[in-house]
């Protein structure tokens, strides 16, 4: 396993990178981490907007290339050397297996979307496990009923994938056969969980726990791992994989202290191809203990940015969502949440569609109880509705079988349809 210096990755990065290469115009040759400019996240996003290969480092690039998923705009290219995706591999199917989250005989179905670095990290830690378990490598992109057809065959016992397509399976599952008492793991990822959307994986895998397969970015990489037992929003660190800053977004000051949300920073230390340093990952974080502790754990508290859709004379976007859904949970059980945006750019019409967990609403009360919910979240919003600015809303409940496509992926929770 090779791992670098700080000096080494600096070097590397200002010499072959030409992102890094400005970034670093000013910086001397004596320096420590909280010494270096941060490459935020709005630097980063226009440097890849406009070349794909600004962050590498390599004129004659070698390895592994993967995009992201483009959820927060266009999507940002990264490479993985052939030796640092061994070596973060290596070292994640080491620690899993230290802290049981794979375990010997495990039989694990990989549902991640197929050839993306989730996808690929599964595919290799499995192989590099140091003990005997065997791979069911589907991906998520068959049926469900055929999913579930092959993994109940093979016998699997763990899961690995997006915390959506939990949710698709788990739903198609009630609807089919019924729960899985085989499932004993749920290593998932990607979206925190809302509503009753945990509910719903209890009722469907009994015996599973849902664990973090890792936090990582594409950009950055294998950043964190879980182990038995945690909640599944909490992380700790790979110290010798990267190193991890959350800092205070007003301020750029390190945040050393236990519950204080801030921006969270990586710098990776095997990542030579494409350096990752005081890298902004756009996440949202913050330390569950002390932070100088060998083992503290941090959880993430969503994306600092959010898109936003210009909507009569105001905006709608995920936080104004994720606020109404909050409102909403002492009444509803909700498993699936999603705003769709019709009509014109002038004349604008929402249709909201819901779904719900072993509960059923009447419409006209489902209406009312978004509206008042949305009242609350974002009077703006509110009022356009009220004055006819936005021209109708329809509120409807759904089955979750509605959003089964949209669990395959990151979900979005703003659908914009207008013409």
């Amino acid at each position: 396993m090779n791992f670098y210096t700080l000096k080494q990755i600096v070097e590397t990065a200002r010499q072959g990178s030409p992102f890094y290469r400005s970034l670093y115009e000013n910086l001397g040759t004596e320096y420590q981490l909280e010494d270096l400019p941060i490459a935020s996240f709005d630097k980063v996003m226009t440097a890849v907007h406009d070349d794909f290969s600004a962050l590498f480092a390599s004129e004659q690039p070698y390895g592994m290339f993967y995009t992201t998923s483009g959820t927060t705009g266009k999507p940002k290219a990264t490479l993985f050397g052939r030796d640092e995706w061994r070596t973060v591999n290596r070292l994640l199917a080491e620690t899993h297996w230290r802290n049981g989250l794979l375990q010997e005989k495990d039989i694990i179905l990989n549902l991640s979307e197929p050839g993306s670095a989730s996808f690929m990290a599964v595919h290799h830690v499995v192989g590099m496990f140091p003990g005997r378990c065997s791979e069911i490598p589907l991906g998520c992109d068959r049926d469900f009923e055929e999913i579930i057809s092959l993994y109940q065959h093979f016998n699997a016992n763990v899961i690995t994938g997006m915390n959506p397509t939990f949710l698709g399976l788990a739903s198609r599952l009630l609807d089919t056969t019924g729960p899985d008492l085989n499932i004993t793991r749920l290593l998932g990822g990607g979206e925190n969980l809302y509503g009753s959307q945990m509910a719903l994986l209890e009722e469907a895998f009994p015996n599973a726990t849902l664990y973090p397969f890792l936090y990582g970015t594409t950009e950055v990489g294998q950043v964190a791992y879980s182990k038995v037992p945690t909640r599944y929003n909490e992380y700790i660190p790979f110290k010798e994989l990267c190193t991890i800053e959350i800092i205070d977004p007003e301020t750029e000051e390190v945040i050393r202290e236990a519950g204080k949300k801030g921006t969270l920073l990586v710098t990776s230390h095997v990542r030579l191809q494409t350096p990752a340093i005081r890298l902004d990952t756009g996440d949202v974080a913050q330390w569950l203990d002390d932070p100088t502790q060998p083992e503290a754990r941090f959880s993430l508290q969503g994306r600092r940015f959010v898109f936003e859709h210009a909507l009569a004379d105001t905006v709608i976007n995920k936080d104004i969502v994720f606020g109404i859904i909050d409102q909403l949970n002492t009444k509803l059980n909700i498993t699936m949440f999603n705003v769709e945006i019709g009509g014109t750019s002038t004349q604008p019409e929402l249709k909201v569609l819901v779904s719900l967990h072993q509960q059923s609403v009447a419409p006209p009360e489902l209406k009312d109880l978004v509206l008042s919910a949305m009242e609350k979240e974002s009077p703006a919003l509110f009022e356009a509705i009220q004055t006819g600015k936005i021209r109708q809303i329809i509120v409807n409940q759904v089955t979750l079988s509605h959003f089964e496509l949209a669990t395959k992926r990151k979900t979005r929770f703003i659908t914009d349809n207008r013409y």
